[in-house]
């Protein structure tokens, strides 16, 4: 029989060598030697380990650390000290702040709320002066003429009225380092251009430099004042700082006196650092808060206001205050409808060309392909449900990629195993599907617009699974089947006959293998033979059950491919078998 089990006989395991003894002398030797130098060795081992343990040398430089700063700093090595632990402090707060702002926003907020209403308030009081000056003088004929005067300079009317009306404004206040040439301290007034202060203090420096060298005077005299254009840039020196403001128009001798005065406060409150300044500008950030209240602005005064005409002033503010309300209001409808166009052309399958108002109504005007999304529910999403705007989307074909897989899924109607993907104009289909729909892909999936190839490599047929699943058994040593095995054969015929249709249908000729197979007892040759009965018995069967020849092709394997472990003997049953594998043959070339 050539079907037989096999045994080998345990290996039994090595034994161990004998142990070793040691003599009386050498432990004589061991316990002297441990005498005289056990105490060096273990300090020793003390001070190794502690060098080498991480933990023990953390808690050492930890408990010198802060000491050990203190004294770098006495010893004058701040920026030595400040370079080196710069980029870790910047690192760690921009961790701090990725994980968590608020921290950071809870720090400073005791400090940029009044900055911030402060520069507010700053701001909106030189636009209302501006916007002040510019309203009074919009309707009288001296506003007329500026008018003129703007339309043929090009430039703005509000700038007009400031250049007519404006007295003098200091736009712009440094406080210069004397000996460096170093921006201390710099500010700015509201809506004013400005360049690089280090550029400019260092432009005032080689001026003064200039004049000195030029001229030869003393080194205590200085520049007073200089012209650019419209502005006008007075300079006043102390012992150790420049105090410079920039200032459009003429100032009275009055504001000299101020800026000796702040000059003044300035070279007492800061004189220690301005002798020690080494380069760091932080000590003078308070100094800032001295120079703000320079920052002047004088109008010229007004003449004849009993008579100017009141009642025109006030109906222009009515009628620019109902014209900027409904220009805002216009402009925030335009806004939204235009949000609500570019949210609509985002969806797939809606191409938005034109929005416009036209008798009192928004119309929408584009493309809209019948399988996209409803405009009435992003009309809702967008808050505009009620607004009842007219929609003007003539169909269209789209090829979004979401368009032709909800065509695709449409006209396919695929089972629910089957699902449908697709990209770059290729249609996937994964799963398990039956014969017909199968033929149905192929055939029409072609046809959808926005689909140029199709991938089938995913797709498994029904009937080639339920085949490949089939497994019909031997009795020990034979090629007869088993009692009861016609049910699974006549499943078999029958998957065979729809496979053998649906390759005719696609083009391409079904070809299914016959694999006999055995258990791993007995001898490989006669088990090899014994499989190629046993699929050679099934071909016969099915040969006479109406399957053509050239349909299927039987070969035996032997025990070379197991379908289960041979652990026990439903296992080593189950080996003693024949399986299916179903192939399709690439479709013929069309000549």
């Amino acid at each position: 029989m050539p079907e037989q089990a096999q045994r080998r006989a345990p290996i039994a395991p090595p034994g161990e060598p004998p142990s070793e003894a040691t003599g009386d002398s050498a432990r004589d030797y061991q316990e002297l030697r441990q005498l005289i130098l056990a105490p060096e060795q273990n300090s020793l081992a003390e001070i190794q380990e502690r060098l080498d343990n991480p933990s023990h040398r953390a808690e050492d430089v930890g408990s010198v650390v802060a000491e050990a700063i203190h004294l770098r700093r006495r010893k004058g090595g701040d920026a030595a000290l400040a370079e080196a632990l710069a980029p870790t402090i910047q690192e760690t707060l921009r961790e701090s702040v990725r994980k968590d702002p608020h921290v950071l926003a809870d720090a400073l907020f005791p400090v940029m709320g009044p900055a911030i209403r402060k520069s507010i308030t700053e701001t909106l009081r030189s636009m209302l002066e501006s916007f002040n000056e510019a309203l009074e003088h919009s309707l009288s004929w001296r506003g007329i003429q500026w008018r003129i005067e703007s339309l043929r300079t090009g430039r703005p009317f509000a700038e007009i009225v400031v250049m007519h009306s404006l007295l003098y404004r200091v736009e712009q206040v440094f406080l210069i380092h004397r000996e460096t040439g170093l921006v201390l301290a710099h500010v700015v007034a509201p809506a004013v251009a400005t360049q690089d202060p280090t550029l400019v203090a260092g432009m005032l420096s080689a001026i003064q430099q200039f004049v000195h060298d030029s001229f030869e005077s003393p080194r205590d005299d200085s520049l007073g004042s200089l012209t650019v254009g419209e502005l006008e840039v007075f300079v006043e020196q102390g012992p150790h700082a420049v105090l410079a403001a920039v200032i459009r128009g003429h100032a009275p001798a009055s504001y000299r006196l101020a800026l000796k005065e702040t000059l003044e406060n300035v070279e007492g409150d800061f004189s220690a650092a301005l002798e020690g300044f080494q380069g760091d500008a932080g000590p003078f950030r308070a100094a800032a808060e001295r120079l703000h209240p320079l920052l002047e602005t004088q109008y010229r005064e007004k003449q004849g206001a009993a008579q100017k005409p009141r009642l025109a002033i006030a109906a222009g503010i009515i009628l620019v205050v109902l014209g900027l309300s409904w220009a805002g209001y216009a402009a925030i409808q335009a806004r939204r409808w235009s949000n609500f166009s570019r949210d609509l052309s985002s969806h797939p399958g809606i191409v938005v060309t034109r929005v416009e108002k036209s008798g009192g109504r928004w119309h929408i005007h584009g493309f809209r392909d019948p399988l996209a999304d409803d405009p009435a529910t992003v009309l809702s999403q967008n808050h505009l449900a009620g607004r009842n705007p007219a929609f003007d989307l003539t169909p269209f074909y789209s090829l979004d990629d979401a368009i032709v897989l909800r065509r695709a899924s449409s006209l396919l109607a695929p089972p629910r195993a089957v699902r449908l993907s697709l990209q770059d104009a290729s249609l996937s289909a994964v799963g398990a599907a039956p014969s017909s729909w199968i033929i149905k892909f192929e055939v029409r999936a072609p046809l959808i617009p926005g689909v140029s190839t199709l991938d089938t490599s995913r797709l498994r047929n029904e009937n080639a699974a339920a085949l490949e699943s089939i497994i019909l058994t031997f009795p020990l040593g034979r090629a007869d089947l088993d009692p009861g095995q016609e049910a699974p054969l006549h499943r078999a015929v029958e998957n065979i006959h729809a496979l053998i249709n649906l390759g005719g249908a696609i083009s391409q000729p079904v070809a299914i293998s016959l694999v006999g197979h055995t258990d791993s007892t007995g001898v490989e040759g006669n088990n090899m033979l014994l499989s190629s009965q046993r699929a050679g018995r099934v071909a016969a069967l099915l040969l006479r059950a109406g399957i053509p020849d050239s349909a299927i092709e039987p070969r035996g394997v032997g025990p070379t491919q197991p379908l289960r472990p041979e652990d026990n003997e439903e296992g080593r049953h189950l080996n003693r078998s024949v399986t299916f594998l179903v192939h399709f043959a690439p479709p013929s070339p069309v000549h």
